[in-house]
């Protein structure tokens, strides 16, 4: 395990986490938190966390990963290389998001999120049986594919997938797929190139 840097106090690393190079942890931070995990904690080279951040064990921050303050990343979730969360943003139980991300918005637990992918949405689970027991309840995620946009507070209910290429506008409510190449916009899905530029993707 590599020397870190710390900012400011009440830091703390659980020893079961393993640390890379030139990685910088900010005040009152914990790293290595929670329940016991089979899978180690691992934070590679140059991976910043800010301060009152919360990286739960088992969880993976690939190379030059960036977490504003109060962000949070739980157990088993992977968040891909130079891929930024933004401030006080949470990614869930087992979610995995690829590499050159903007995650500006929740991420559920077990959603995929492809490389450069502007997420600045939120997800919702279907809840198709509100009797259920809620930690014993596991459905379907969404998949965000590469190169996509999700816009300031759109909401993705269900195992929905978005793109690869597809812009969603902000505030939009996301109830079916929206294909390649295609915008969701005033709650229709178009071709995104009728817009003729004015609404750009990652690709």
């Amino acid at each position: 395990m590599s020397e870190y840097r710390m900012i400011g106090s009440g830091i703390y690393v659980h020893p079961n986490v393993k640390i890379g190079k030139d990685v910088t942890i900010g005040h009152g931070s914990i790293v290595g938190y929670g329940d016991q995990s089979d899978e180690p904690t691992v934070i590679e080279d140059g991976v910043i966390i800010g301060a009152f951040c919360t990286v739960h064990l088992g969880a993976t921050l690939r190379t030059g990963v960036i977490l504003d303050d109060y962000s949070k990343v739980c157990r088993g979730a992977q968040v891909g290389m130079k891929t930024r969360v933004l401030y006080a943003k949470h990614v869930s139980e087992d979610a995995q998001i690829g590499a050159h991300c903007i995650i500006g918005g929740h991420v559920a637990d077990r959603t995929v999120i492809e490389d450069n992918v502007t997420y600045m949405g939120e997800i919702a689970h279907s809840h198709h049986n509100a009797t259920l027991d809620w930690d014993e309840t596991e459905e379907e995620s969404p998949v965000v594919y590469r190169g996509s946009f999700v816009g300031v507070n759109a909401l993705i209910i269900g195992p929905r997938k978005i793109g690869p290429c597809a812009y969603v506008g902000a505030g939009e409510t996301v109830r079916t797929d929206v294909g390649e190449g295609m915008i969701l916009v005033g709650g229709q899905i178009q071709p995104l190139a009728k817009y003729r530029g004015m609404f750009k993707t990652r690709c």
